[in-house]
């Protein structure tokens, strides 16, 4: 009886030694590294049109970085009002990213198989305008970037919130380019 107590004293105590699982943290997708764009207004502003309803099938409140707070950090730490009148405003249209399940393999064969599980849908859509009416200039463009991505059923909380960062940061970097070209191509006389 003694020798059964320590047996299941000793498994507890080993159990209550395990090392709990690390939570990642990551770091916020900004634009800061990359250089100011000037512009001839006088205020930049953010409109996040977008509001997402917070539940499935749409997962973009559950990404470590979501889509609309990177492009709304791309249009605060790239675009600089350097002019005494008009406005810039950036409008975040579309953030969302919809989960699809997938279909898996049934039977004796679903059993031995791991299957991708399901495929997020990532898309963000943002408007520029411009408007000085003291210099009679004005623009616009519509810039839309996506990301798809399959998982297989059976990934760990943490690889999946990995790779829902990284389809924010491949994004990111499809955007910055994106926009900075329409601002060449459609902001000419805003640029200083």
């Amino acid at each position: 009886m003694l020798r059964r107590t320590f047996l299941l004293t000793s498994l507890g105590a080993l159990a209550a030694c395990e090392t709990p699982i690390a939570v990642p943290r990551y770091a916020d997708i900004t634009f800061r590294h990359r250089p100011k764009i000037n512009l001839d207004v006088a205020k930049v502003t953010v409109v996040e049109a977008y509001q997402g309803p917070g539940a499935l099938p749409n997962v973009e409140h559950e990404f470590p970085i979501p889509p609309q707070r990177m492009a709304r950090n791309w249009a605060r730490d790239r675009l600089n009002a350097v002019g005494s009148s008009g406005e810039v405003v950036f409008t975040i249209r579309e953030a969302p990213v919809i989960e699809v399940p997938l279909e898996k393999k049934e039977g004796l064969t679903g059993l031995v198989t791991v299957d991708q599980a399901e495929r997020y849908e990532a898309r963000l859509v943002v408007e520029m305008r411009a408007e000085n009416p003291a210099l009679g200039n004005q623009a616009s463009a519509v810039t839309s970037v996506e990301r798809k991505r399959t998982v297989p059923e059976d990934i760990t909380i943490n690889e999946r919130e990995g790779i829902w960062y990284k389809m924010t940061e491949d994004m990111a970097g499809d955007l910055d380019k994106q926009l900075q070209d329409s601002l060449h191509q459609y902001f000419g006389a805003f640029l200083r």
